[in-house]
């Protein structure tokens, strides 16, 4: 559990303890998974970088960042899977032009591409009357005038199909998921392709004044479909963006490609380290602010404040703490370091580095390259 990693801090701290890490297995292959991620010149890139850096978990993916050029190319034929990330889902769509979407839908249907969408991308790939999506999914979003709903740490639950291909999340009924105002899925009246449910969410989110209460709860949170000779995927929340739950992307890449399965480290998956759902009423925002707030204060609150930001599964402490690697603090900096590792923040890999590199007090270096082993062990290698 996190307090675990937080009892770990204050020994550190206190004591400079060493920790033994192994690396990630070195998975032999010969055949990259090429991942496109969509990018709209700049939309959300913060959405980007997660799903970039969740597929390094994998040894064979190789996520490349692309735009509407290279779809309408016939360099997109070198790719395996196309990504919508979360972000805008009509960004992304006007971005793409109705002959890129037509053209996405061609990949995906005639020449059995793989797609998967995340948040916004899930919007993308919907059958959804009045929206410009690419009727793909087999699942339809409803609710859109409602779509600024709220957000937070969220329950889902497996289906019976969603446990065979996730079967790491076993013993217990209810996982957890950060979810940023997802689309509410349902089935349209008359499907053009079959989906099937792979999760359902459990949480009821309406923290926006004027957002309608059970709507986003019983209803669909990962989905699979079939449609003509390729795949689709689409996540409503955002595992790339949860630490212990990222390999869930990766994984249905493979599923989308009709990949075997692999077993990823336990670095990664770490989904007991949830025990609650925390959704972000006007009170925890407020609380929210105040932690950052507090980032700018003695070395004393700063270090409180990274603790409690982690805790609470703030959306934007994944951008808020890799700053403090370069506080003037020691303490500062090693609890940055740590919480770094707890987020699961791949791309922060240069900063702790050179943190490392440039510590002059020995106690903290070391320490500071504990964390940075930690990290790596985060990303697969491959041969």
């Amino acid at each position: 559990m996190r307090n675990l990693y937080y009892c770990l801090l204050i020994v550190l701290l206190g004591l400079g303890a060493c920790t033994q890490t192994s690396d990630t297995d070195i998975i032999p292959h010969q055949n990259k998974i090429r991942v496109g991620l969509f990018d709209t010149n700049g939309d959300s890139p913060g959405c980007i970088t997660d799903a970039y850096e969740a597929l390094r978990i994998d040894s064979l993916m190789q996520p490349e960042i692309i735009g509407a050029a290279t779809i309408m190319s016939d360099e997109i034929l070198n790719f395996d899977l196309i990504l919508f990330p979360g972000g805008s889902g009509k960004a992304q769509t006007i971005k793409l032009g109705q002959l890129g979407m037509q053209r996405v839908k061609e990949l995906v249907t005639e020449q059995g591409m793989g797609v998967l969408g995340i948040c916004a991308g899930s919007y993308v790939l919907s059958q959804t009357d009045g929206y410009p999506s690419l009727d793909l999914s087999g699942m339809q979003a409803i609710d859109i005038e409602h779509d600024h709903r709220g957000h937070g740490l969220v329950k889902f639950s497996l289906t019976e199909e969603g446990k065979k291909i996730f079967p790491e999340l076993g013993g217990r009924d209810v996982w957890f998921s950060q979810y940023y105002e997802g689309p509410v899925l349902t089935l349209p009246k008359e499907p053009l392709f079959k989906a099937q449910s792979l999760s359902t969410m459990l949480s009821d989110v309406h923290t926006v004044e004027g957002t309608p209460a059970n709507m986003t709860n019983n209803r669909p949170f990962i989905t699979a479909t079939e449609a003509g000779e390729g795949r689709v995927v689409t996540f409503v929340g955002h595992p790339e963006n949860t630490p212990g739950m990222r390999w869930m992307i990766p994984r249905m890449v493979r599923w989308a490609l009709k990949q075997p399965f692999i077993s990823y480290t336990k670095q990664v998956v770490r989904p007991h380290i949830y025990e609650q759902e925390i959704l972000y009423t006007k009170e925890r925002l407020h609380q929210q602010d105040q932690y950052y707030e507090m980032l700018w204060g003695t070395p004393k609150q700063k270090v409180e404040a990274i603790h409690q930001l982690v805790m609470l599964s703030s959306w934007s402490a994944k951008k808020k703490v890799i700053g403090l690697l370069r506080d003037e603090s020691q303490e500062v900096r090693l609890a940055a370091a740590m919480a770094i590792v707890e987020l699961e923040r791949t791309d922060a890999i240069e900063d702790l580095e050179v943190a490392a590199l440039t510590e002059k007090d020995m106690k903290l270096k070391r320490q500071l390259e504990i964390q940075l082993a930690l990290l790596k062990s985060m990303v697969a290698r491959s041969l």
